[in-house]
Formats: structure tokens, C-alpha cells, sequence
């Protein structure tokens, strides 16, 4: 079974056990921070769902009408949750308000407190598992679950401290305080993971993966490699298409440069960190690229070598005659 699909399962499994825990908890205290981070995992329970039932069609391998794979369900899976997240930080802090104003006993604070205290634990357990797993598969929608699950931790401790407050002081108010700031915190994180997963699903330009692509460049760097520019990179969950230019010695002919860029292809796709393809443009060498350029011995040299001009984001992604000669 894929790792993406069996975290998904987990998750699923354990965000129920989580969100019958917190209820118990509700149940038993009347405490509106309790309903209120219960609320949340209701959220963590649907997108955990949601994205069990996409993650067998997003590991499946592109084909004729996919021909860059069904990655982006797993954007639509973020988005989703990510406003599922946000919706729900409005709704609960129009109870807090609600609650702040009414004022409400509470009772048996301190089993509320043993069974939240314990569902902030499973969830830190399973946040950092499902994000370990998020980040090594490159799921977007696991990366999503993951903060998300890990944000529920920290509404869990407002929920612990705002009932902690009540037992001390005695004072009901703290508790809907405490459901307010977990409002706010969901509002927020929503904004964050729906922020993100649209950015993916109109292809924004990723630093991130810019940057990975820059060093993994760097590292298959090799004689008659001499520049790399205009690249574009297209996410698909992950799988990541490339396009770019990559700029070869001129008096090579078509015979000794397209196998040259197959092999610089597979060699950085084979460290690359997830699954892709590279498209390169093939450009010729001219003078303005002497000064960079190591091939030795070079025929049509008419500027010394000085030194390799390094690969970084910026420079992949620039016109990069213009910035030589700038």
C-alpha cells in the first residue's frame, strides 16, 4: 500500500478516536472551549475523509488524459480543508461570544481535563507522523492535515489553560476566552492552508522547490553544462514538471548534445526529492557566456575563463543573458 494512503488511513482512524474523546470531555464539564476544540476535530475527521477517498486516485500514474498525473486533487484536498478550517474558527467564536455574555457552570472540570490532555497527546503523536510522512511523499494534502492536526494541539492548550484558570479562580469567563482565542487560531491556520493550496493549484512560483531544484543542479553540475535559465515548474503533487533552458557548448552537434542533456536529466531527477520530468530547451553557447564557462578545450573561446557562474533560484529562473552581461 502507497505511504500516502495508509497515513490517510491512520489518520482518519485516529482523528475519530480523538473526536470521541473530546466530546466525552464536553459531556462531562458544559465547558464552551471543550465544544469548541471538538468542533475542530469534526473538521479533522472530514478532511482526513476527504482526502483518504483522493489519495487512490492521486498516487495513480498519469495517462492519456492526465498527462501530468492527478497530483493537483491533492491541492483541492488542502483547499477544502483549509476552508473547512477557517469556516469553523468563525463559527466557534461566534459561540464564544455567545457564551462570554450568557456565562455558563461548569462542572467536573477536572475529567475535562485528564480527556483533553489526552487528546492533545494523540494529536501531537499523529501530527508529527502524518507531517514526516507529508513531507516525504511531497502530499500537499497531508502537509495540510498535518498542520492542521498540530494547530488542533495548540487550541487544545488554550482549551487546558482557560479551564485551568476557571478551576483556580473560579471564574466561567475564562473558559469562553479561552474558545475565542481557539477561533482565532483556526481562522487563521484555515487562511494559511487555503493560502498555500490555491497558490499550488495556479502554479505560483514555489521557493521552496526552486531552491531544492537550484542544489540539485549544483550537485549533477558537469563540463559543457554552462548555464541554466528560464525555468518553470509546473506542481502536480509529487510529480513536478520542468521546463527550462540549458545552455551547451555551440559547436556541438545535435548528436552529442541531446544524449548530453538526457543524461544531466536523469542524473538530477534521480536525487531530485519526489517524481518528474525535465523538459530542456537546448541554447548554443556565444561570447557573452566565456568569462562562465569551464569546457576546455573550447574551439570557439574568445573571453578567458573566470569562474562557473553558481546555480540559485534567481539564476534559473532569470534571462541569463541579460544578467550576465548586466
Amino acid at each position: 500500500m502507497d505511504i500516502s494512503r495508509k497515513a490517510s488511513i491512520i489518520s482518519f482512524t485516529a482523528s475519530i478516536a480523538i473526536l470521541a474523546l473530546k466530546f466525552y470531555a464536553y459531556w462531562m464539564t458544559g465547558s464552551t472551549a471543550i465544544l469548541s476544540d471538538a468542533m475542530e476535530s469534526i473538521i479533522n475527521v472530514l478532511a482526513a475523509g476527504v482526502t483518504l477517498m483522493l489519495m487512490k486516485t492521486v498516487v495513480s500514474p498519469a495517462d492519456d488524459n492526465h498527462p501530468y498525473g492527478h497530483g493537483k486533487l491533492e491541492y483541492f484536498s488542502a483547499a477544502f480543508e483549509g476552508g473547512l478550517i477557517a469556516f469553523a474558527g468563525v463559527m466557534i467564536g461566534k459561540e464564544a461570544i455567545e457564551a462570554l455574555y450568557k456565562g455558563a457552570p461548569l462542572h467536573n472540570i477536572d475529567i475535562g481535563v485528564y480527556f483533553a490532555t489526552a487528546a492533545a497527546l494523540g494529536n501531537l503523536v499523529l501530527g508529527l507522523y502524518i507531517g514526516r510522512i507529508g513531507k516525504k511523499a511531497r502530499s500537499e494534502a497531508l502537509i495540510a492535515s498535518a498542520q492542521h492536526i498540530l494547530s488542533d494541539v495548540w487550541s487544545t492548550a488554550g482549551t487546558l489553560l482557560g479551564l485551568a484558570l476557571v478551576w483556580i479562580f473560579d471564574i466561567p469567563a475564562f473558559d469562553a476566552v479561552a474558545a475565542l482565542l481557539i477561533a482565532v487560531n483556526l481562522s487563521y491556520s484555515g487562511y494559511k492552508i487555503f493560502r498555500r493550496s490555491t497558490a499550488a493549484l495556479i502554479d505560483e512560483t514555489d521557493p521552496e522547490t526552486l531552491d531544492l531544484l537550484a542544489k540539485t543542479f549544483t550537485k549533477n553540475r558537469r563540463m559543457g553544462v554552462i548555464d541554466i535559465h528560464l525555468t518553470k515548474v509546473i506542481r502536480s503533487g509529487r510529480f513536478h514538471h520542468v521546463d527550462s533552458h540549458l545552455v551547451l557548448p555551440e559547436f556541438w552537434t545535435i548528436d552529442e548534445a541531446h544524449p548530453f542533456a538526457k543524461n544531466f536529466e536523469q542524473d538530477v531527477l534521480e536525487d531530485y526529492e519526489g517524481e518528474g520530468e525535465i523538459n530542456f530547451h537546448i541554447d548554443p553557447c556565444h561570447r557573452a557566456f566565456c568569462n562562465v564557462c569551464d569546457m576546455d578545450p573550447c574551439p570557439v573561446r574568445q573571453r578567458l575563463f573566470v569562474d562557473l557562474r553558481p546555480i540559485t533560484s534567481a539564476s534559473i529562473t532569470g534571462h541569463a543573458v541579460h544578467d550576465i552581461e548586466s
